[in-house]
């Protein structure tokens, strides 16, 4: 069996292995699969120069190779192949080679042909032998460490989407990109959020909102899905399934060409060869081609005005420190990764003297939004260039009636008249404006009127059922509207 069918077989192990133990998972990220056949794709490309190039027989394949084309039995092919012997391990018949070189030194020259093709055929076949074990247990090596490590990502896949169902977050493609660093960090903020009390009571509110959400209508609708189906690829020589009637010298059968060693049975071969009547090897291979299949799902119905993009402005001030910073963190991470799940535009702005920005539908921007749950808040509070940065995006196509989002304590001064006429500008083309006050700040009465809602969490007073039924309200009103 050829290398690039040991590979092909393990591929298809491995895969069988993982479906068997991840059956679920597969179903549920659809995009799982693509990614895994990506890796063991480029895995088999890379055993395969690993195997040629760390390959301890290239020496006495190439010293086997001189040997034959120079055709000259002495001293030098026999110390060559005992080195080969020494290597593998295969017992070195020292007094016989040894014997048969006294010998070969007298007799005619045309007659020392035949200990030295005694000698290279019984290395040639002792050579693929040993060097097929190796290949075997080297692959074998190679595919129990790859398996072990694609678990080990699944697990860490499973376990996030676990904790992200139960918060009601939704997981998309983008965490196959992220590095073993960022997911440990993702890791983190999901156990925080898990764990962490005031951080339950959020995720308490979000969840009943969520519900409020999927009120909606399930139907069933059908979707195109591929099936990987083999397919017999003509073109493809890996494996041998058969004997056929040919000419092919590189596929005939040892027996027949074993007719041109006599001058009587040549002929016959000659006939067989006109009359393509040789017996051959049938090869062939497997190609795996995508198959359209239709299954019936269920879904929501779409409502008629889509949920709109999203603005998150994130004040970064050291004000924030402690759990005004936790808290913050935890409502970026649940609105970004929804925001993903719905395929809504989201665009972050942290700030605290000045801005930083990113787009979390961008491809990095799972990325950024890890980098963002690391970093630490410090300096003061300046809210006005955010909210002016926010208006810009606004005006972009893509922005249009967005909804925005302020997380604050609130520690800071008053907006400017030019920008608070901004935004009752772009209120006025459909934007929403809303803030979350993270604790008791005497400035977010000052600045509740500027905003079309305004959520208040407070570790020290119960006013989370306010919230919900504040969600409630505005639900019911779209509801009413529509």
């Amino acid at each position: 069996m050829s290398l690039s069918s040991k590979l092909s077989e393990q591929i298809r192990w491995i895969k069988a292995s993982l479906q068997t133990d991840y059956q679920d998972l597969f179903k549920q990220h659809s995009w799982l699969g693509g990614q895994i056949q990506q890796r063991l794709f480029g895995w088999a490309h890379q055993t395969k120069l690993d195997l040629w190039q760390r390959s301890p027989f290239a020496i006495h394949e190439e010293n086997l190779k001189n040997h034959q084309q120079t055709g000259l039995f002495n001293q030098s092919p026999v110390d060559d192949y005992q080195r080969f012997c020494k290597l593998t391990g295969i017992p070195f018949e020292k007094d016989f080679w040894q014997k048969e070189l006294a010998q070969s030194k007298q007799v005619k020259s045309h007659k020392q042909n035949l200990p030295l093709k005694l000698l290279t055929e019984k290395w040639q076949q002792q050579l693929d032998q040993a060097k097929a074990q190796w290949q075997v247990e080297q692959i074998n090596q190679l595919r129990q460490e790859l398996l072990t490590q694609l678990k080990q990502e699944l697990e860490v896949v499973k376990q996030l989407s676990q904790q992200l169902e139960q918060l009601g977050f939704g997981i998309g493609d983008d965490i196959g990109n992220l590095t073993p660093q960022d997911i440990e960090e993702m890791k983190r903020w999901l156990n925080y959020l898990t764990q962490d009390k005031n951080a339950q009571q959020i995720a308490e509110l979000l969840g009943k909102m969520r519900q409020i959400e999927q009120s909606e209508k399930i139907e069933q609708v059908k979707q195109t899905v591929y099936i990987q189906n083999p397919q017999i690829d003509i073109n493809s020589r890996e494996e041998i399934i058969g004997l056929r009637l040919g000419k092919d010298l590189e596929y005939v059968l040892p027996s027949e060409l074993a007719l041109m060693a006599d001058e009587e049975t040549s002929i016959l071969f000659d006939l067989k060869f006109l009359e393509s009547k040789l017996m051959c090897f049938e090869l062939q291979g497997m190609t795996y081609c995508d198959a359209p299949t239709e299954i019936i799902v269920e879904q929501k119905s779409q409502e008629d005005e889509k949920p709109g993009p999203m603005i998150l402005c994130v004040d970064t001030s050291g004000s924030m420190n402690g759990l005004p910073e936790n808290i913050a963190k935890a409502m970026a991470l649940f609105l970004g990764t929804k925001a993903k799940s719905e395929n809504r535009s989201c665009f972050v702005i942290n700030f605290s003297t000045g801005i930083e920005t990113f787009e979390l539908t961008s491809k990095t921007g799972i990325s950024n939004l890890i980098a963002f749950l690391r970093q630490s808040f410090h300096g003061g509070t300046d809210a006005a260039p955010a909210l002016r940065h926010a208006l810009k995006m606004m005006e972009q196509e893509s922005y249009q009636k967005a909804d925005l989002l302020m997380i604050s304590d609130f520690v800071m001064n008053g907006l400017p008249d030019d920008l608070l006429a901004s935004i009752e500008i772009q209120r006025e083309t459909g934007n929403q404006f809303n803030s979350l006050v993270i604790g008791d700040a005497f400035m977010s009465k000052r600045l509740k009127t500027h905003f079309d809602r305004e959520w208040i969490y407070n570790p020290n007073v119960q006013t989370i059922q306010e919230l919900v039924q504040f969600k409630k309200d505005v639900f019911n009103k779209q509801v009413v509207n529509s």
